[in-house]
């Protein structure tokens, strides 16, 4: 049976001086490939998860914590965040929060750097991004002029440009247009085409129908509900209604 890409196992976390754990006793596997959706009111725990994944968690957060927790074969606990990165790419809610450059084209290229790569391969890996991802014409510009749904095509974008295995996006649609949604929606199809492990946090679910595979709903910090592709879509549906 082939590992997973992503593997909790009965994780449970507290930020220091909560009063009641983030996550109780949590386990979740995702397999390589597969898009999974993490679902639920604020608070429920979706974000901690992700942060336990790309080890923001315990590298920027106080906290206590047990259990297994492992991403792309790595423990993210005790690894550096440079070697993290190589393999898990991370897209905020915000863009702004994670971009380093002013410059459109340097920003896709600033991870392959930070790598780094040969600047031959630095130039293919950004090309590649932008003609995959359909932002060509945003290549080359201040980041200052983009609308907000650019940046968070851009962000998407530099993150691809590193190739990671595991792709971990949280809310990237909270500050979107329809239209900008839509071709977030359309970035997303790709990643899942060409087979990369996505995990998401999102409240809104309408534009994620063509890719997510599975959704997690949470409660309090665990598991409550499992729903399949089908039953997803169901859900959805019943929600447009």
């Amino acid at each position: 049976m082939e590992k997973p890409a992503v593997s909790l196992a009965d994780v449970t976390f507290s930020y220091r001086g909560a009063g009641v754990p983030s996550l109780s006793s949590l386990s979740l596997d995702v397999a390589a490939g597969e898009c999974v959706l993490l679902c639920g009111k604020s608070g429920c725990g979706k974000s901690t998860v992700l942060r336990l994944l790309n080890g923001m968690i315990p590298e920027f957060y106080d906290s206590e914590a047990s259990g297994r927790v492992e991403v792309a074969g790595m423990d993210p606990a005790s690894c550096p965040q440079y070697e993290i990165a190589r393999s898990v790419g991370t897209v905020f809610q915000n863009p702004r929060t994670q971009f380093y450059t002013l410059n459109t084209t340097s920003e896709v290229a600033f991870g392959c750097e930070n790598q780094g790569l040969e600047r031959a391969e630095i130039v293919r890996r950004v090309g590649n991004a932008a003609e995959e991802l359909g932002i060509e014409s945003l290549m080359n510009r201040s980041i200052f002029q983009l609308s907000g749904g650019e940046k968070q095509r851009l962000a998407v974008a530099s993150v691809y440009a590193s190739d990671p295995e595991v792709f971990l996006l949280d809310e990237p649609s909270a500050n979107l247009d329809p239209t900008a949604t839509g071709q977030l929606a359309q970035v997303l199809a790709t990643l899942k085409r060409e087979g990369r492990t996505i995990v998401i946090v999102e409240h809104r679910l309408e534009y994620l129908s063509g890719v997510v595979d599975r959704a997690v709903v949470m409660s309090g910090g665990k598991k409550a509900a499992e729903l399949e592709r089908n039953e997803f879509l169901a859900l959805d549906a019943a929600g447009r209604e």
